[in-house]
């Protein structure tokens, strides 16, 4: 058989929790595919370290199903990661996957997609959430969204991707009246969780979402621990900033910024949100200002932070746009019910 035939290809489960040596060295095979999808499409990777998604795998509110392409002389060439959530939104899968260039349009990727499928019914779910990236390069396209349409996808929702030279941010944290900012370097302290899993309940339906198929999440103080404990495992560096009401003492507004291990100079911006309630009073770009200030006092390597937003978040485009954001990419979200 030639190898444009994709009946050359096998699809296997892998595993982040194997400990044969030929588990792991086929894990992190799996794990370089992403790296080596997203350089080739974007000119640089945002994916997660093989270190990073095994220690992600002792989660209660979530459970994954990793698959392989595998050639038959035993070569990964494509993945597909299935995020099953076990609390909230258990009607959906949220889905990574990506082909090798060199082994694109040979029947690969559909391949994939019919076991992604067999596997999502399998567990009872109807909606597939999945992504595709391309770079902020003049002339650059989304070369993998036709394939997606191909396969009875629908575009829902598309995202700028942007980054920030930090080491050029000359804004002062301009406070607004009525509130603190409160910084924090590592774990923010536990006596703040009901109010963190409020805002990051919030965060779940405040955030702008196109018309992606998704329900509000169900955060408490157990669930921002547990998320807590698993960030100290992954040994992320962590910077976050958060406004305090005066008048009523409560959080009403959040940012925070991760350092990986593996790319000390370019960091990423995690959730940002000013509670609707509290919108209007400059919070947004207040919290982002003193966030950046923390994050270059205690990771000085730190050099870009990176972050996306929805197009039709106008807002927090602006605030990025203020601090100096540049244009490095996108992200379209794609959906299908089944």
């Amino acid at each position: 058989m030639s190898h444009s035939d994709p009946a050359d290809v096998t699809i296997i489960e892998v595993s982040g929790a194997a400990t044969d040596p030929e588990g792991r060295a086929r894990f992190e095979e799996w794990v370089e595919v992403f790296h080596r999808v997203q350089r080739a499409d974007t000119g640089s990777s945002d994916a997660w370290s093989a270190e990073e998604l095994r220690t992600v795998l002792d989660n209660p509110i979530k459970f994954f199903v990793d698959l392989a392409a595998v050639t038959a002389d035993g070569q990964v060439v494509g993945a597909a990661e299935l995020i099953f959530q076990r609390e909230d939104n258990t009607h959906l899968v949220i889905l990574n996957i990506g082909v090798l260039p060199a082994f694109r349009r040979r029947g690969i990727g559909r391949r994939l997609i019919e076991e992604v499928e067999r596997v999502t019914r399998e567990h009872g779910r109807r909606t597939i959430i999945t992504e595709t990236i391309w770079s902020g390069d003049e002339g650059a396209a989304d070369v993998s969204g036709e394939f997606a349409r191909r396969l009875g996808f629908e575009d829902v929702q598309t995202s700028r991707r942007s980054d920030l030279d930090v080491t050029t941010v000359a804004i002062d944290p301009d406070i607004p009246t009525g509130y603190a900012i409160e910084t924090h370097v590592g774990t923010p302290p536990q006596a703040d969780a009901d109010d963190r899993a409020w805002l990051l309940r919030r965060m779940s339906t405040d955030a702008p979402l196109g018309g992606l198929d998704m329900e509000e999440q169900q955060w408490d103080a157990a669930r921002i621990r547990s998320a807590d404990e698993r960030m100290e495992r992954m040994g992320r560096g962590r910077v976050s900033a958060f406004a305090r009401h005066l008048e009523s003492g409560r959080l009403v507004a959040f940012t925070e910024i991760q350092v990986p291990a593996a790319s000390p100079d370019l960091a990423y911006q995690q959730d940002t949100l000013v509670l609707r309630e509290h919108r209007g009073h400059g919070l947004g770009l207040a919290l982002k200002a003193a966030n950046i200030a923390v994050l270059r006092d205690a990771y000085p390597g730190v050099e870009r932070v990176r972050t996306w937003n929805a197009l039709e978040n106008s807002h927090m485009l602006a605030v990025n746009d203020a601090l100096g954001c540049t244009t490095s990419g996108f992200e379209r979200e794609w959906q299908k019910q089944l």
